[in-house]
C-alpha cells in the first residue's frame, strides 16, 4: 500500500515539474519600449475622450512572446486646434493581447510617433492675409478716405492666420513607440 502511495506521489511530482517546464514566463519591466503600428487614424480635429483604438506590435520585439500581439487603449485627453490653441492628444494603453488569446492589463504612454498635419496652415494664412487686405482696403477708403488700409489689413490678416494652430493626426499604419510605466509578467503555455 505504501508503495502505491509513493508511486502516485512521484507521478504527481513529475507531472507538476513537466507542467512548470512547459510554461514560459516573461517580465516586461517598467520603462520597456514597445514599437507598434496604429490600426486606425486618430485626428485631433475629430477625436473624442474615451474613444478606443488598437495598435499591432512590430519588431524589434522586447520579447518573442510579443510576436503577433496587439495593444488596445483609449483617448484620455484631446484638445482641438483653434485660434491660439495648440492641439493635444493623450493616449492610455490598457491591455495587451497575445497571439495565444491571453491578455494582460498594461499601463503605458506614447513616447514617439509619426504625426502628420491634418490641415494646410499655409493656405489658411494666405487666405486670411488676403481677406485682411481686402477688408482693410475697404475700411481705409470708406471710413478714413485713405489708401493705406490694405497694407494694415494684410499685416493683421497674416498675423491672425499665423496664430491659427493646426490639428495633427496619427495615421493608420504609422509607427509609434509605447513605454510601459508599470512592470507586467506574462505567463504563456508552451505548445506541445
Amino acid at each position: 500500500m505504501n508503495a502505491k502511495i509513493l508511486g502516485a506521489a512521484m507521478l504527481a511530482a513529475t507531472m507538476a515539474t513537466t507542467t512548470l517546464a512547459s510554461a514560459q514566463t516573461t517580465t516586461l519591466y517598467s520603462g520597456t519600449k514597445i514599437t507598434a503600428k496604429m490600426d486606425a487614424t486618430i485626428d485631433t480635429g475629430t477625436a473624442s475622450v474615451g474613444q478606443h483604438f488598437t495598435m499591432h506590435v512590430t519588431p524589434p520585439y522586447p520579447s518573442s512572446t510579443l510576436q503577433g500581439a496587439y495593444i488596445s487603449g483609449h483617448i484620455v485627453k484631446v484638445v482641438h486646434a483653434k485660434q491660439g490653441v495648440k492641439p493635444q492628444l493623450q493616449l492610455s494603453m490598457d491591455r495587451m493581447y497575445l497571439s495565444d488569446g491571453s491578455s494582460y492589463q498594461i499601463d503605458g504612454q506614447l513616447v514617439d510617433s509619426q504625426q502628420s498635419k491634418s490641415e494646410n496652415n499655409l493656405g489658411h494664412t494666405a487666405l486670411t492675409a488676403l481677406g485682411g487686405m481686402i477688408a482693410g482696403n475697404m475700411i481705409g477708403k470708406t471710413i478714413f478716405h485713405t489708401g493705406g488700409g490694405g497694407a494694415v489689413g494684410l499685416a493683421a490678416g497674416a498675423l491672425y492666420g499665423l496664430n491659427a494652430k493646426t490639428n495633427f493626426n496619427l495615421p493608420a499604419g504609422s509607427k509609434v513607440t509605447v513605454q510601459l510605466t508599470h512592470t507586467v509578467t506574462i505567463r504563456r503555455q508552451a505548445h506541445r
